[in-house]
């Protein structure tokens, strides 16, 4: 009797456990979500450190993880990595991804972003026509290129410097520099002669301001006269205005009373003429001028004669 209640207690205790590892296990699987969507990355760039099953982020946020990496058959050495992603991340046409690595661990995952500002058509997800998008090279790949040009860079710099600090280059330069120190010599001589006309500018300054005022206590002279030119060319045409009014206006006046005088005076003088002749016209008036030939009472000189 014993026996079978050790039986049912222990059947017992291995049922809980059971139930309990199930429990557990469905606690602590993976969530359950929407089903994840096929993506294809390609790339001819190295996915060292990447496995399957590495998350796949955007952003920072887990969508999905990869499934596999394998070459591409239809492209000669370029990579395919599938990854699954939640069908409902907000990914575009615009959206790439490149190889990152988290923290300290360097292990390695997928990161998928895309450019601030851009806008682009949402890409859509199918498991039949699998979309493609470009798997950029990770940072240490980019550096490790950027580090192999600076080597080169460096490189080229070191041998034009070893061309440069050659002996032939090094007579040169000792040369230049004998030249220049003989350049500086000339100088400090020529900095000693131009001493005295240092000493003597002052002097030199204060006459070119002597010059200066009288200069332009010249100007101001000149000035003046100027001015006074003016006035007398002003005082000239208003001259040359009264002896065209003069000569315009008064001459034909003065002339036209002269003309008259002299017609009086030939008037008065065969006045005085026929006084002087006939005295009696100033009583009995001017006698009538004999009458010429055609007229009455004309008679002509022969029968005067007779």
């Amino acid at each position: 009797m014993e026996n079978q209640s050790h039986s049912l207690v222990a059947g017992l205790f291995v049922v809980l456990l059971t139930g309990a590892v199930i429990a557990g296990a469905l606690w602590l699987g993976p969530p359950k979500g929407p089903k994840l969507l096929p993506i294809d990355l390609v790339t001819r760039h190295s996915v060292s450190g990447l496995k399957a099953d590495a998350p796949v982020e955007f952003r920072g946020v887990d969508i999905g993880h990869v499934e596999s990496i394998t070459f591409d058959p239809r492209q000669r050495g370029q990579i395919r990595v599938r990854v699954a992603v939640d069908p409902t991340a907000p990914l575009t046409h615009a959206t790439y991804a490149k190889l990152s690595s988290q923290g300290i661990t360097g292990v390695a995952f997928i990161q998928l972003d895309e450019a601030v500002g851009t806008t682009s058509a949402p890409l859509v997800l199918s498991s039949t026509k699998v979309p493609q998008l470009e798997l950029q090279a990770s940072f240490l790949e980019r550096a490790e290129d950027d580090m192999g040009g600076l080597v080169v860079k460096v490189d080229r710099v070191a041998g034009r410097l070893d061309e440069l600090l050659g002996e032939q280059n090094q007579k040169r330069l000792m040369a230049l520099v004998d030249t220049f120190r003989g350049t500086l010599d000339r100088y400090g001589t020529l900095a000693r002669d131009l001493e005295p006309t240092v000493k003597a500018a002052p002097a030199l300054v204060q006459r070119a301001q002597g010059t200066v005022e009288s200069v332009q206590r010249l100007t101001d002279d000149v000035d003046q006269k100027l001015a006074v030119l003016d006035a007398l060319a002003t005082t000239a045409k208003e001259l040359t205005a009264v002896t065209d009014d003069l000569h315009q206006n008064t001459l034909p006046r003065v002339n036209a009373v002269l003309d008259d005088v002299a017609v009086d005076a030939r008037e008065l003088k065969s006045a005085l003429h026929h006084v002087d002749e006939r005295p009696q016209s100033l009583i009995f008036g001017l006698q009538p001028p004999p009458p010429g030939p055609g007229e009455r009472g004309f008679v002509p000189a022969s029968e005067k004669a007779k």
